[in-house]
């Protein structure tokens, strides 16, 4: 399946400074509807909606099996309206492979930079609570104390 975007309106974003770029992202399951629906849903409803962001195409490449697991991919081709719009995305999607087609440099302000620094910290923490939520009370403890190269 191959949804397309505007692609007039993703020349203009790019004129104004936007970043043109390609995610490849994928979804596993041992279900193959849930891998299809998942990356229908995120694709289509999630990342084509969110603000700054302008959709050339979007390929879903069939759904694959092998040894009772499914896996699919998609190859999402848009423009995001700046460098922190761009990260901010990376670590909501979480692709598997990142293309940037232009510009060919971009210069970023110093909030801008400290801004993507902080929506990282906070994407990173936020994963690790929530790793640490589905951990026993004693590999709670082993892994701190591991970080924090206590024996």
């Amino acid at each position: 399946m191959v949804v397309k975007g505007n692609d007039e309106k993703a020349e203009a974003a790019v004129r104004d400074g936007g970043i043109d770029a390609t995610f490849f992202v994928e979804s596993h399951s041992n279900d193959q509807e849930t891998v299809a629906e998942a990356l229908k849903n995120t694709l289509l409803k999630d990342m084509k909606g969110e603000e700054g962001v302008t959709l050339r195409v979007a390929k879903f490449h069939p759904v694959v099996e092998k040894e009772g697991l499914y896996a699919g991919f998609v190859e999402c081709k848009f423009v995001a309206r700046d460098p922190q719009l761009l990260m901010y995305l990376a670590l909501r999607y979480g692709p598997s492979a990142v293309e940037i087609h232009s510009p060919e440099s971009v210069t970023i302000t110093q909030a801008e930079l400290q801004n993507m620094a902080a929506d990282t910290s906070a994407a990173v923490q936020l994963l690790v609570a929530r790793v640490m939520e589905l951990m026993s009370p004693e590999d709670k403890s082993k892994a701190l104390k591991e970080g924090l190269g206590l024996k």
